[in-house]
């Protein structure tokens, strides 16, 4: 994979999960909870429309940029004598806010935790997996996802994990604990990711609670954790690559992918290390789904068979895992100097995902973010 698109593909992931910061999609998850897309009023019966995978006209695409191999894309306009008219967007409550103004797409590609908001409230079409052979290679960890039940709405697409990318040149005393953040040795030149989930789910784990824990005590246990973290550390930050890349890094809090990012722009790629933490991996998927007035659904169903039955391609071109028995061994090819970068059904099982908080749970993390951020 060129250095272009690696570092197109990170840039289109940091955006991403920028999403996840302070007040991301709080306001817009709540607007579409009240109505369907483009104002209107959803039911399930809106769901269960039938469907066929035929080509039913161009294929509305609505993705985050460089996150699909545009090779396939070219292949499969070829194979089928479409157009894959692409959109993207550069957080999820900008695809949110798209879908709540009547913007039709056929094929969107929400983190879980939207998928689960778009399935409550009945905006996103049952998927017919009986029809598309390529989902037969698919783990079985994902034939009933906690955000999808049955997996009727979704399909998965990529997956990631989170832990501590480190500069094995500077460093020689990681101890495989969340604790390393403040390794003496990295002298201050530590981040912890600017996103309320990653970073108040990484203290939860480190004091021993459940990745998603809600309990007011255990959240103030987490915040004054977090609080007292940051005398050691340079900042918060989900810049990444750069901070690896120039050396203003020499620990950083991050997704598996970004490594392979940052050992495209240092001069000696074997220095980039990650390390997966004893006190718990969060791990998460970002997933195919079909909203509820899609115009071309058939073409969407085709294109989605066409990118699982080409995951290997698409796995090691985007850098990110994808769940299909056929990918894991040319991605382990790609990581094979750092394993722990794999996503596989065993880490899927160990990790712990991030849940849909809603309500005060929500409200509660939005204010220990705030507070940790403000201290």
């Amino acid at each position: 994979m060129s250095r272009k698109s690696i570092e197109g593909l990170l840039a289109g992931r940091m955006s991403r999960r920028d999403v996840l910061k302070v007040g991301g999609g709080v306001a817009l998850g709540a607007g579409l909870s009240a109505c369907g897309l483009g104002g209107g009023s959803a039911s399930e019966a809106d769901t269960t429309r039938v469907i066929e995978p035929k080509i039913d006209g161009d294929l509305v695409y609505f993705n985050w940029a460089q996150y699909l191999n545009p090779s396939l894309i070219k292949k499969f306009e070829r194979k089928y004598g479409v157009q894959v008219r692409q959109s993207n967007f550069d957080s999820m409550p900008a695809m949110m806010a798209k879908l709540r103004s009547g913007n039709q797409y056929d094929l969107i590609f929400p983190s879980a935790e939207f998928a689960d908001k778009l399935i409550k409230e009945n905006q996103l079409l049952e998927i017919p997996l009986d029809k598309l052979p390529a989902t037969e290679d698919i783990y079985q960890f994902f034939d009933d996802p906690w955000y999808d039940p049955g997996s009727k709405h979704t399909v998965p697409y990529s997956l990631y994990l989170t832990g501590l990318g480190y500069r094995a040149d500077e460093i020689d005393t990681m101890t495989g604990s969340w604790r390393d953040l403040t390794n003496p040795q990295a002298e201050g030149r530590s981040y912890i990711l600017d996103d309320f989930q990653e970073g108040i789910g990484m203290a939860n784990l480190v004091n021993g609670y459940e990745l998603n824990a809600v309990e007011p005590d255990q959240l103030e246990a987490s915040k004054e954790y977090l609080i007292g973290l940051k005398p050691d550390l340079r900042g918060f930050s989900s810049d990444t690559i750069t901070n690896m890349s120039s050396g203003n890094a020499w620990i950083q809090h991050l997704w598996n992918a970004d490594v392979i990012n940052i050992r495209y722009r240092v001069d000696d790629p074997t220095s980039i290390k990650f390390q997966q933490n004893r006190e718990g991996i969060p791990v998460g998927s970002d997933v195919f789904a079909i909203p509820t007035n899609a115009e071309h659904p058939g073409t969407a169903l085709l294109f989605i068979d066409f990118v699982l039955a080409n995951s290997p391609k698409n796995a090691t071109w985007t850098g990110y895992p994808m769940p299909t028995n056929g990918a894991e061994k040319p991605y382990a090819d790609l990581v094979k100097s750092e394993p722990e970068l794999q996503v596989t059904v065993e880490t899927l099982e160990k990790g712990q995902q991030f849940a849909n908080l809603e309500g005060t749970d929500r409200e509660n993390w939005d204010r220990v973010w705030t507070e940790v951020r403000a201290a």
